[in-house]
């Protein structure tokens, strides 16, 4: 298989992922009432959906809708995220206090950030979370949109290995060394030991001495599968 159609066939893997977020945006754009600003009221139903997106698919730690300054009743920091503790789903609660040495400033991450800038589709990591899962993870987000106002993100933490495993079933279609990699130069996946998740590439994959066929994710993210020379 060529770079382009092993692209395309991961980026179907990771599809249903963006259905959920989208699902989730339409959500709090359902119970956004006229006229009047959200509150935490208006989201029992945004609160059961993402528990059973959550549970239905096991490669998410948690879910939910990250809101933009002051879109939720006048506060300036608002997560309506749940996580997966166990057999159970439970509401994943942070400290929003911007006086405090902890405090959890989401306006500051880059999952956060390339979404307000206007990418439609965000992948961000394989990264550690410590702050909320404590887990290696990927983000995802896309952005919430209210005609043209920013309204927020809506965001899901994916299990590194889970992805790992999808992107290496796509990447046994070729006998071929392959590897994908996202716009920081690191590893998502590859069917050799040639190189390992999370790590980083000298470059970005480019037609040279390593490389001979590279396609971008049809998804948007920005993430590459790249053929190495025989």
């Amino acid at each position: 298989m060529t770079a382009d159609e092993l692209a395309a066939l991961a980026s179907a893997t990771l599809e249903p992922v963006y259905d959920a977020l989208h699902r989730v945006a339409e959500e709090v754009l359902r119970s956004r009432p006229p006229r009047t600003s959200l509150t935490e009221a208006h989201f029992s139903a945004l609160q059961r959906l993402l528990a059973d997106l959550i549970t239905a698919d096991e490669g998410l730690w948690g879910m939910g809708f990250v809101a933009a300054p002051s879109v939720v009743d006048g506060r300036e920091r608002y997560m309506a995220w749940w996580q997966r503790h166990d057999q159970r789903v439970a509401r994943l609660r942070l400290n929003f206090d911007p006086d405090s040495i902890d405090v959890y400033d989401y306006l500051q991450m880059d999952w956060y950030q390339l979404a307000l800038r206007g990418q439609q589709v965000v992948a961000y990591g394989p990264y550690v979370d410590y702050s909320g899962s404590d887990m290696y993870t990927i983000t995802a987000t896309v952005p919430v949109m209210a005609d043209d106002t920013f309204l927020g993100v809506a965001g899901a933490d994916l299990v590194v290995g889970d992805v790992e495993r999808r992107l290496i079933e796509v990447l046994r279609h070729t006998d071929r060394d392959a590897v994908v990699v996202n716009t920081e130069r690191r590893v998502i996946a590859a069917n050799t030991p040639r190189w390992y998740v999370g790590s980083r590439l000298p470059a970005i994959p480019a037609h040279d001495d390593t490389f001979t066929d590279i396609a971008e994710l049809p998804l948007g993210m920005g993430w590459a599968v790249a053929l190495a020379r025989p």
